[in-house]
């Protein structure tokens, strides 16, 4: 088994699965730039594909076989519809607009690259036209509604009318806009007033379902890790959003379903577990995880690591037993400025 890892140079995430590929069997991974600065580093022909002077396809078995994989990280989707020019700004349109249009004659090879790799045998995870399907929100939901899937009502508009409807029959209702990726936030009366309007864009709204919200890894089927994620609080000190692991037969099964579904090998779902039944509110197909506890990060990767060479990734036990409260920093800064108001009101109360 061979894994090209495509992403940033600078990418921690993607550095940190090549370089636990590579401890697992040495070798195994390459990874590969999507930078692309200079021309002359890539070519595509009928005969094959050089990334960086690297034939990736079909002379160099690390990625011709058909047990090789291309492991694709932060090629998100891109509309290729060129923006308007603001002439009320100053900027020059000229050399904007052709900046543009190189920037998307890159992302163009870039997908051609990917999809070509595809064609050709070489397993993608994820290939393009999988951010294509995620950035449609509101459409990926009602696929899952489709598939049998608990979903909560939904609702996109820039209506008012409708969404005070929405919202009456509703009760509690979060927000988020329509595209890309973003944290579901209380849809309250003063959101509700900034954000509806016709000369706005649709925003996405959805039932409030119960309970905390749960983040579940898959990969290809197979549940990788599934975390609890608590709000941040102010008492009795502030701290950022904290997750726990949890037992992975809380799932429900029928969520190893959703890869198939989707055709998207790779995925976190976010979804509200209420009376055994998962609520489902967001897919991600290039799931994000720098950003948690650098414990959940570590498993995370070395079972994705263990997922992508086939071997057996809940064999990955790296003591859970010590790492099953992982948060993110307490805002000491703030506390300690808190603190520094209350004292200085107390010297006139």
């Amino acid at each position: 088994m061979n894994v090209g890892v495509f992403a940033w140079q600078n990418n921690k995430q993607a550095r940190q699965l090549h370089n636990i590929l590579n401890a697992f069997i040495p070798g195994s991974a390459i990874q590969y730039d999507l930078a692309l600065d200079q021309p002359d580093q890539c070519s595509m022909d009928a005969a094959g594909i050089e990334w960086n002077r690297l034939a990736l396809s079909p002379a160099v078995p690390s990625l011709a076989e058909s047990q090789s994989i291309a492991f694709l990280h932060g090629f998100s989707y891109c509309d290729p519809v060129i923006p308007p020019c603001d002439s009320a700004t100053d900027v020059d349109w000229s050399l904007w607009r052709f900046d543009y249009i190189a920037s998307q004659q890159k992302y163009s090879f870039l997908y051609s690259v990917f999809s070509e790799l595809q064609r050709r045998g070489v397993k993608i995870v994820n290939a393009p036209d999988a951010q294509l399907s995620v950035f449609m929100k509101p459409f990926l939901l009602e696929q899952l509604r489709q598939a049998k899937f608990n979903v909560p009502s939904t609702l996109c508009t820039n209506n008012m009318g409708i969404a005070k409807e929405f919202c009456a029959s509703a009760g509690r209702v979060f927000w988020r806009p329509a595209t890309g990726r973003a944290a579901w936030q209380m849809f309250l009366k003063r959101q509700r007033e900034a954000l509806i309007s016709n000369k706005k864009p649709p925003v996405l709204l959805a039932e409030g379902v119960e309970g905390p919200f749960m983040a579940g890894y898959y990969f290809e089927g197979k549940l990788l890790l599934l975390l609890e994620r608590k709000s941040p609080c102010l008492v009795p000190e502030e701290t950022l959003e904290s997750f726990r692991i949890v037992d992975q037969k809380t799932a429900p099964p029928e969520l190893a379903r959703i890869c198939g579904v989707l055709k998207i090998p790779w995925l976190q779902v976010l979804f509200v577990l209420k009376d055994g039944k998962a609520w489902i509110y967001d897919i991600d197909a290039d799931p994000l995880f720098e950003g948690l506890p650098a414990v959940y990060s570590e498993i995370l990767s070395a079972r994705l690591a263990a997922a992508l060479l086939n071997m057996d990734a809940t064999a990955m036990k790296e003591s859970l037993q010590s790492k099953e409260t992982g948060q993110r920093p307490t805002l000491f800064l703030r506390r300690m400025l808190q603190i520094l108001f209350e004292f200085e009101q107390s010297k006139y109360a």
